[in-house]
């Protein structure tokens, strides 16, 4: 958008001679060194005040509706740092209809930063005099970040935005937006009020024209909770955001979820459908994956229930967790729309000693495809108290992949449930494992704990899916949940991960 740049394709140079944007859009440059450090001393001195709610937006556009929202739209020849040639470009999500945030976006040097004000020039607006009542004041209900994947100036896919709240997501080259991220969950799925924290204000460091990283800082603030958060975005085949956040305590909270992860699981070949829909499936993830560092890895197929389920899962030094869109196949979606065989598993790699906690599964009951129904999180054994900090680290992966790299090659492939004539009254399971034929059938462990027992178990090699079939045949003992685990022992030594679930009946 900035057509009075005097930037071309910029070659390599120093960081010290990086220029901010010249564009209308920006106010006066100030001389200062944004980093980490910056950004953790203004939320720290942020959470010695009390709480003071966002300015709202003008009443017009706090009353927009879907329709008239969509007059508003963005233009991604507008973006910032496009016509510089530059491998990254920046846009905005406008404010109103549900994005009452007001998000404040600055561009920094490593010597000097500068406030990117709201331009209506970036939108294009399909209601002149929605146009016309535009105040200069505003600054953006979010952004959104697209790179140069050919490194041509020709290719820019979009791969990360931040909207609503501490929301924000991320995508691979060949995959779409699904499962959500955000800065903090706090009392989430206790049954009380939930708290958002926002994204106050952003720093987004200028890239040079070689760059494949993009920085950029975050300052959240909610009545509870502030927080400096720092993110070095690498685009690829699968985006990694490498995380660093230090959070302040205002107050005490009940729950305090780390890297929270938020997704939609509406049916799967666990759960057929009683709606006329013609798509077998319809989930933006199919299971949960809690990895420790000397246990095997544990994998949670989602489920539906007309109850809020919670699942907690304890861990002493947790290496990731994940919600993962592992079915890639269109023939278990059929939606050429929304895509969901493309949507992106999402991986939480710690970094350092994150202690003893518990990953924590919330998973609401839905009758539609357009609510998120699924969290996930890692919550600390001992909570931080008020007036204390804690910080944290780790890596964020949208990728393509079923599971995390160095992980078992014998993993679950589907999770069927339903009734069988032969057992009256019973319920069974039916797990594939992938994995290669053997002389001899691999060791089945199961476990079975809560208001059901199980009547028969077998493992048998399945030729025409060509993996191990695990059927479990359990009756209720009375109304209740059950939780089942199976584990494969294979002859090799190798085992495989293990299958988790949650039995409501």
């Amino acid at each position: 958008m900035c057509r009075n740049s005097l930037f071309g394709r910029a070659p390599l140079v120093a960081a010290a001679t990086i220029l901010l944007s010249g564009c209308a859009s920006v106010d006066a440059m100030r001389r200062v060194e944004v980093d980490f450090e910056y950004v953790a001393d203004l939320a720290e001195d942020l959470s010695k005040s009390p709480y003071v709610a966002p300015e709202p937006l003008p009443g017009f556009l706090n009353d927009l509706d879907y329709d008239a929202y969509r007059k508003i739209r963005y233009d991604a020849d507008k973006y910032m740092w496009k016509d510089e040639g530059l491998p990254f470009s920046l846009g905005f999500f406008h404010p109103g209809f549900l994005h009452k945030n007001r998000l404040k976006v600055n561009e920094f040097t490593p010597t000097h930063a500068q406030h990117v004000r709201y331009l209506k020039e970036f939108f294009e607006f399909d209601d002149a005099e929605l146009e016309a009542r535009m105040p200069s004041s505003l600054d953006y209900a979010g952004l959104r970040l697209s790179y140069d994947a050919g490194n041509e100036g020709t290719d820019y896919r979009e791969v990360a935005s931040f909207l609503g709240a501490s929301y924000f997501r991320g995508t691979g080259f060949d995959t779409r937006y699904g499962t959500s991220a955000r800065g903090l969950a706090i009392n989430s799925g206790l049954g009380i009020e939930e708290e958002f924290p926002i994204f106050r204000e952003v720093w987004l460091g200028k890239p040079l024209g070689n760059s494949s990283k993009l920085v950029m800082y975050a300052l959240l603030d909610g009545p509870s909770v502030t927080g400096a958060y720092e993110f070095v975005i690498r685009p690829g085949t699968s985006t990694v955001m490498e995380v660093k956040a230090r959070v302040f305590l205002r107050e005490s909270v009940e729950s305090f979820g780390i890297a929270p992860l938020t997704s939609m699981y509406w049916r799967g070949e666990n759960r057929t459908s009683f709606e006329h829909d013609y798509r077998p499936e319809v989930h933006d993830t199919d299971g949960l994956i809690v990895l420790e560092a000397e246990d095997s890895p544990l994998w949670r197929a989602l489920d539906l229930s007309d109850k809020t389920r919670l699942s907690y899962f304890s861990t002493e030094e947790l290496s990731g967790f994940g919600l993962m869109q592992r079915d890639r196949d269109f023939d278990s979606y059929q939606d050429l729309e929304a895509e969901y065989h493309n949507r992106p598993s999402v991986w939480i790699e710690t970094k350092g000693d994150w202690g003893k906690g518990f990953v924590k599964l919330v998973e609401l009951p839905t009758n539609t495809e357009f609510e998120d129904n699924v969290v996930a999180f890692w919550e600390p054994a001992i909570l931080p108290e008020k007036g204390g900090s804690m910080e944290f680290e780790y890596d964020l992966h949208w990728s393509p992949e079923p599971a995390p790299e160095a992980y078992p090659s014998a993993t679950v492939v589907s999770t069927r449930t339903g009734t069988d004539p032969s057992y009256p009254g019973s319920e069974v399971f039916v797990i594939e494992f992938s994995g290669s034929e053997t002389t001899e059938s691999p060791e089945l462990l199961t476990a079975v704990e809560g208001a059901a027992r199980m009547i028969d178990e077998q493992v048998v090699w399945n030729p025409y899916s060509q993996t191990w079939r695990v059927v479990l045949r359990l009756e209720p003992v009375e109304a209740g949940v059950t939780e089942l685990r199976s584990q494969l022992l294979f002859p090799s030594g190798e085992n495989s991960e293990v299958w988790a679930y949650q039995w409501t009946h």
